[in-house]
């Protein structure tokens, strides 16, 4: 199951919902950008629950965004790159806090 969908990763790249060129690419994107969210994740201890928390949607669809970018202009990609990590970041804080609010 994806994280996130090419629907979710088409505002961020400005492309129109109706406009298929790019579908196939972004969808590529979407698989590698999951399994880079999984090495995180795996780097912390953590794994994606069901259902998958909006935080790793929103990171799902901005590591897309940026491989999707960086292909075309990897200087202009870095602002994607960035708001995935913010995503992904906030998602394992708040996961690390709720460990320790457990213990």
């Amino acid at each position: 199951m994806a994280y996130s969908a090419v629907s979710d990763v088409k505002p961020i790249l400005q492309i129109k919902a109706d406009d298929l060129t790019f579908d196939d690419e972004i969808e590529g994107c979407i698989v590698s950008a999951d399994a880079l969210i999984d090495g995180l994740l795996k780097k912390a201890g953590l794994s994606v629950p069901d259902p998958v928390p909006q935080n790793i949607i929103d990171a799902s669809a901005y590591f897309a965004a940026w491989m999707f970018r960086h292909r075309r202009d990897p200087s202009a990609a870095e602002v994607f790159w960035v708001e995935a990590h913010k995503f992904l970041d906030t998602y394992i804080s708040a996961e690390d806090g709720a460990a320790l609010r457990m213990v």
